[in-house]
């Protein structure tokens, strides 16, 4: 690689980071795809089929109808922040911190061979069976420079998912426990970056590097969307069926601003799940299949959910998936009034399975009751 183009390279990374920090605290971008704008780290570990079962500020967001399923008035208060990172950046750090990649050639070499991929989330919310109340976030940026070939010279692939806003929802059994209906009301920060740039190209270096070039990646709309659900629920003594079905950004969630997303597309979700519980334990077995009328035009594996939770004693939960057509696990310690979740899963950001995939690590730490 000739020294001019390093320069670029190193330029343009130093604009993406600099671009991520502030990103972090501005929470300007938005969503990608059918899945919910918050999701609970122990759930995506679980394989994300959680139209019928969510953990704590994940229901409003997953399904209001759940609201009103579980013991008592009350259900949670509190605060849920979450890390992720994706294998090959702890990789890459591991190198850094350890002097092995000191050399500036070999340093830009290995970034030519690693995507880097890093997230926080946090929820602060109130539930009880009949409302609830969720301001949360959620920033998860990836920079690939990706060098063709021997002697290619590299392109600069950058996007962001970032989440930030307000949720409340509404929900009431109809017909004693057989049947809920949920509505959620939300207000989204929303953009869609998603940049594309040789390091040959001086024009478009000269373009993104400056004020107004990073300015136009964080622009930013706001809007309001309505999401409603439903749950079918039969009860046994061991042994209790749901039906669910969920309706995103009904009638489409139009946005204002100077950025380019004007309106987020409805999208319909349907899950069904079967629990087996015995006292205090409970194994619960869903799939769901996202977006339905194909709004998003993702492939089947994205559409498809499996997911497995295995409940002990209301303390201990393991979730074990199939997510973007790649196995997910998950793992929950809750001690009253702080829950720590483990969990383990991979985004597949292509076509199909394997194709530009991100091994995935979070770790999160809940505070409430």
């Amino acid at each position: 690689m000739n020294p001019k183009t390093a320069k670029n390279l190193i330029s343009m990374i130093q604009v993406i980071v600099g671009l991520c920090s502030s990103i972090g605290s501005q929470n300007l971008f938005a969503r990608k795809g059918s899945s919910a704008v918050y999701e609970d780290p122990f759930d995506v570990g679980a394989g994300g089929a959680s139209l019928t079962r969510a953990a704590q500020a994940g229901i409003l967001f997953s399904n209001p109808a759940l609201l009103p399923y579980g013991d008592g008035f009350h259900r949670w208060v509190g605060a849920e922040p979450s890390v992720l990172v994706g294998k090959e950046s702890l990789s890459l750090a591991s190198e850094l911190s350890s002097g092995a990649e000191s050399d500036p050639a070999a340093l830009i070499d290995t970034l030519t061979k690693t995507p880097l991929h890093f997230g926080l989330s946090n929820a602060v919310s109130y539930m009880n069976k009949g409302f609830g109340l969720a301001i949360f976030n959620r920033f998860e940026p990836d920079l690939f420079v990706r060098k063709y070939g021997d002697t290619g010279l590299p392109q600069i692939n950058f996007q962001a998912e970032s989440y930030h806003g307000a949720a409340f929802s509404l929900a009431s059994l109809v017909a004693t426990r057989m049947i809920s209906l949920g509505i959620t009301g939300k207000y989204l920060y929303a953009a869609e970056p998603n940049l594309n740039l040789e390091v040959t190209d001086e024009a478009a270096m000269s373009k993104i590097t400056s004020t107004t070039g990073m300015q136009s990646l964080v622009e930013h709309n706001t809007g309001f969307g309505f999401d409603v659900g439903a749950i079918l629920f039969k009860q046994g003594y061991n042994f209790d069926l749901k039906l669910a079905l969920k309706g995103d950004d009904i009638g489409g969630t139009k946005l204002s601003g100077s950025g380019t997303l004007k309106e987020i597309p409805a999208s319909y979700h349907a899950g069904l799940a079967a629990t087996i519980h015995g006292g205090v334990d409970a194994i619960h077995l869903a799939i769901d299949y996202r977006d339905v009328q194909g709004a998003y035009e993702e492939k089947m594996f994205k559409k498809v959910r499996l997911s497995s939770k295995f409940l002990f004693k209301r303390y201990v939960g393991i979730g074990v998936g199939l997510r973007d057509g790649w196995l997910a696990y998950s793992g929950e310690v809750d001690l009253i009034l702080l829950r720590i979740t483990a969990a383990t899963w991979t985004k597949e950001l292509g076509d199909s399975p394997g194709v530009d995939s991100r091994k995935i690590y979070s770790l999160g730490i809940a505070m409430g009751f």
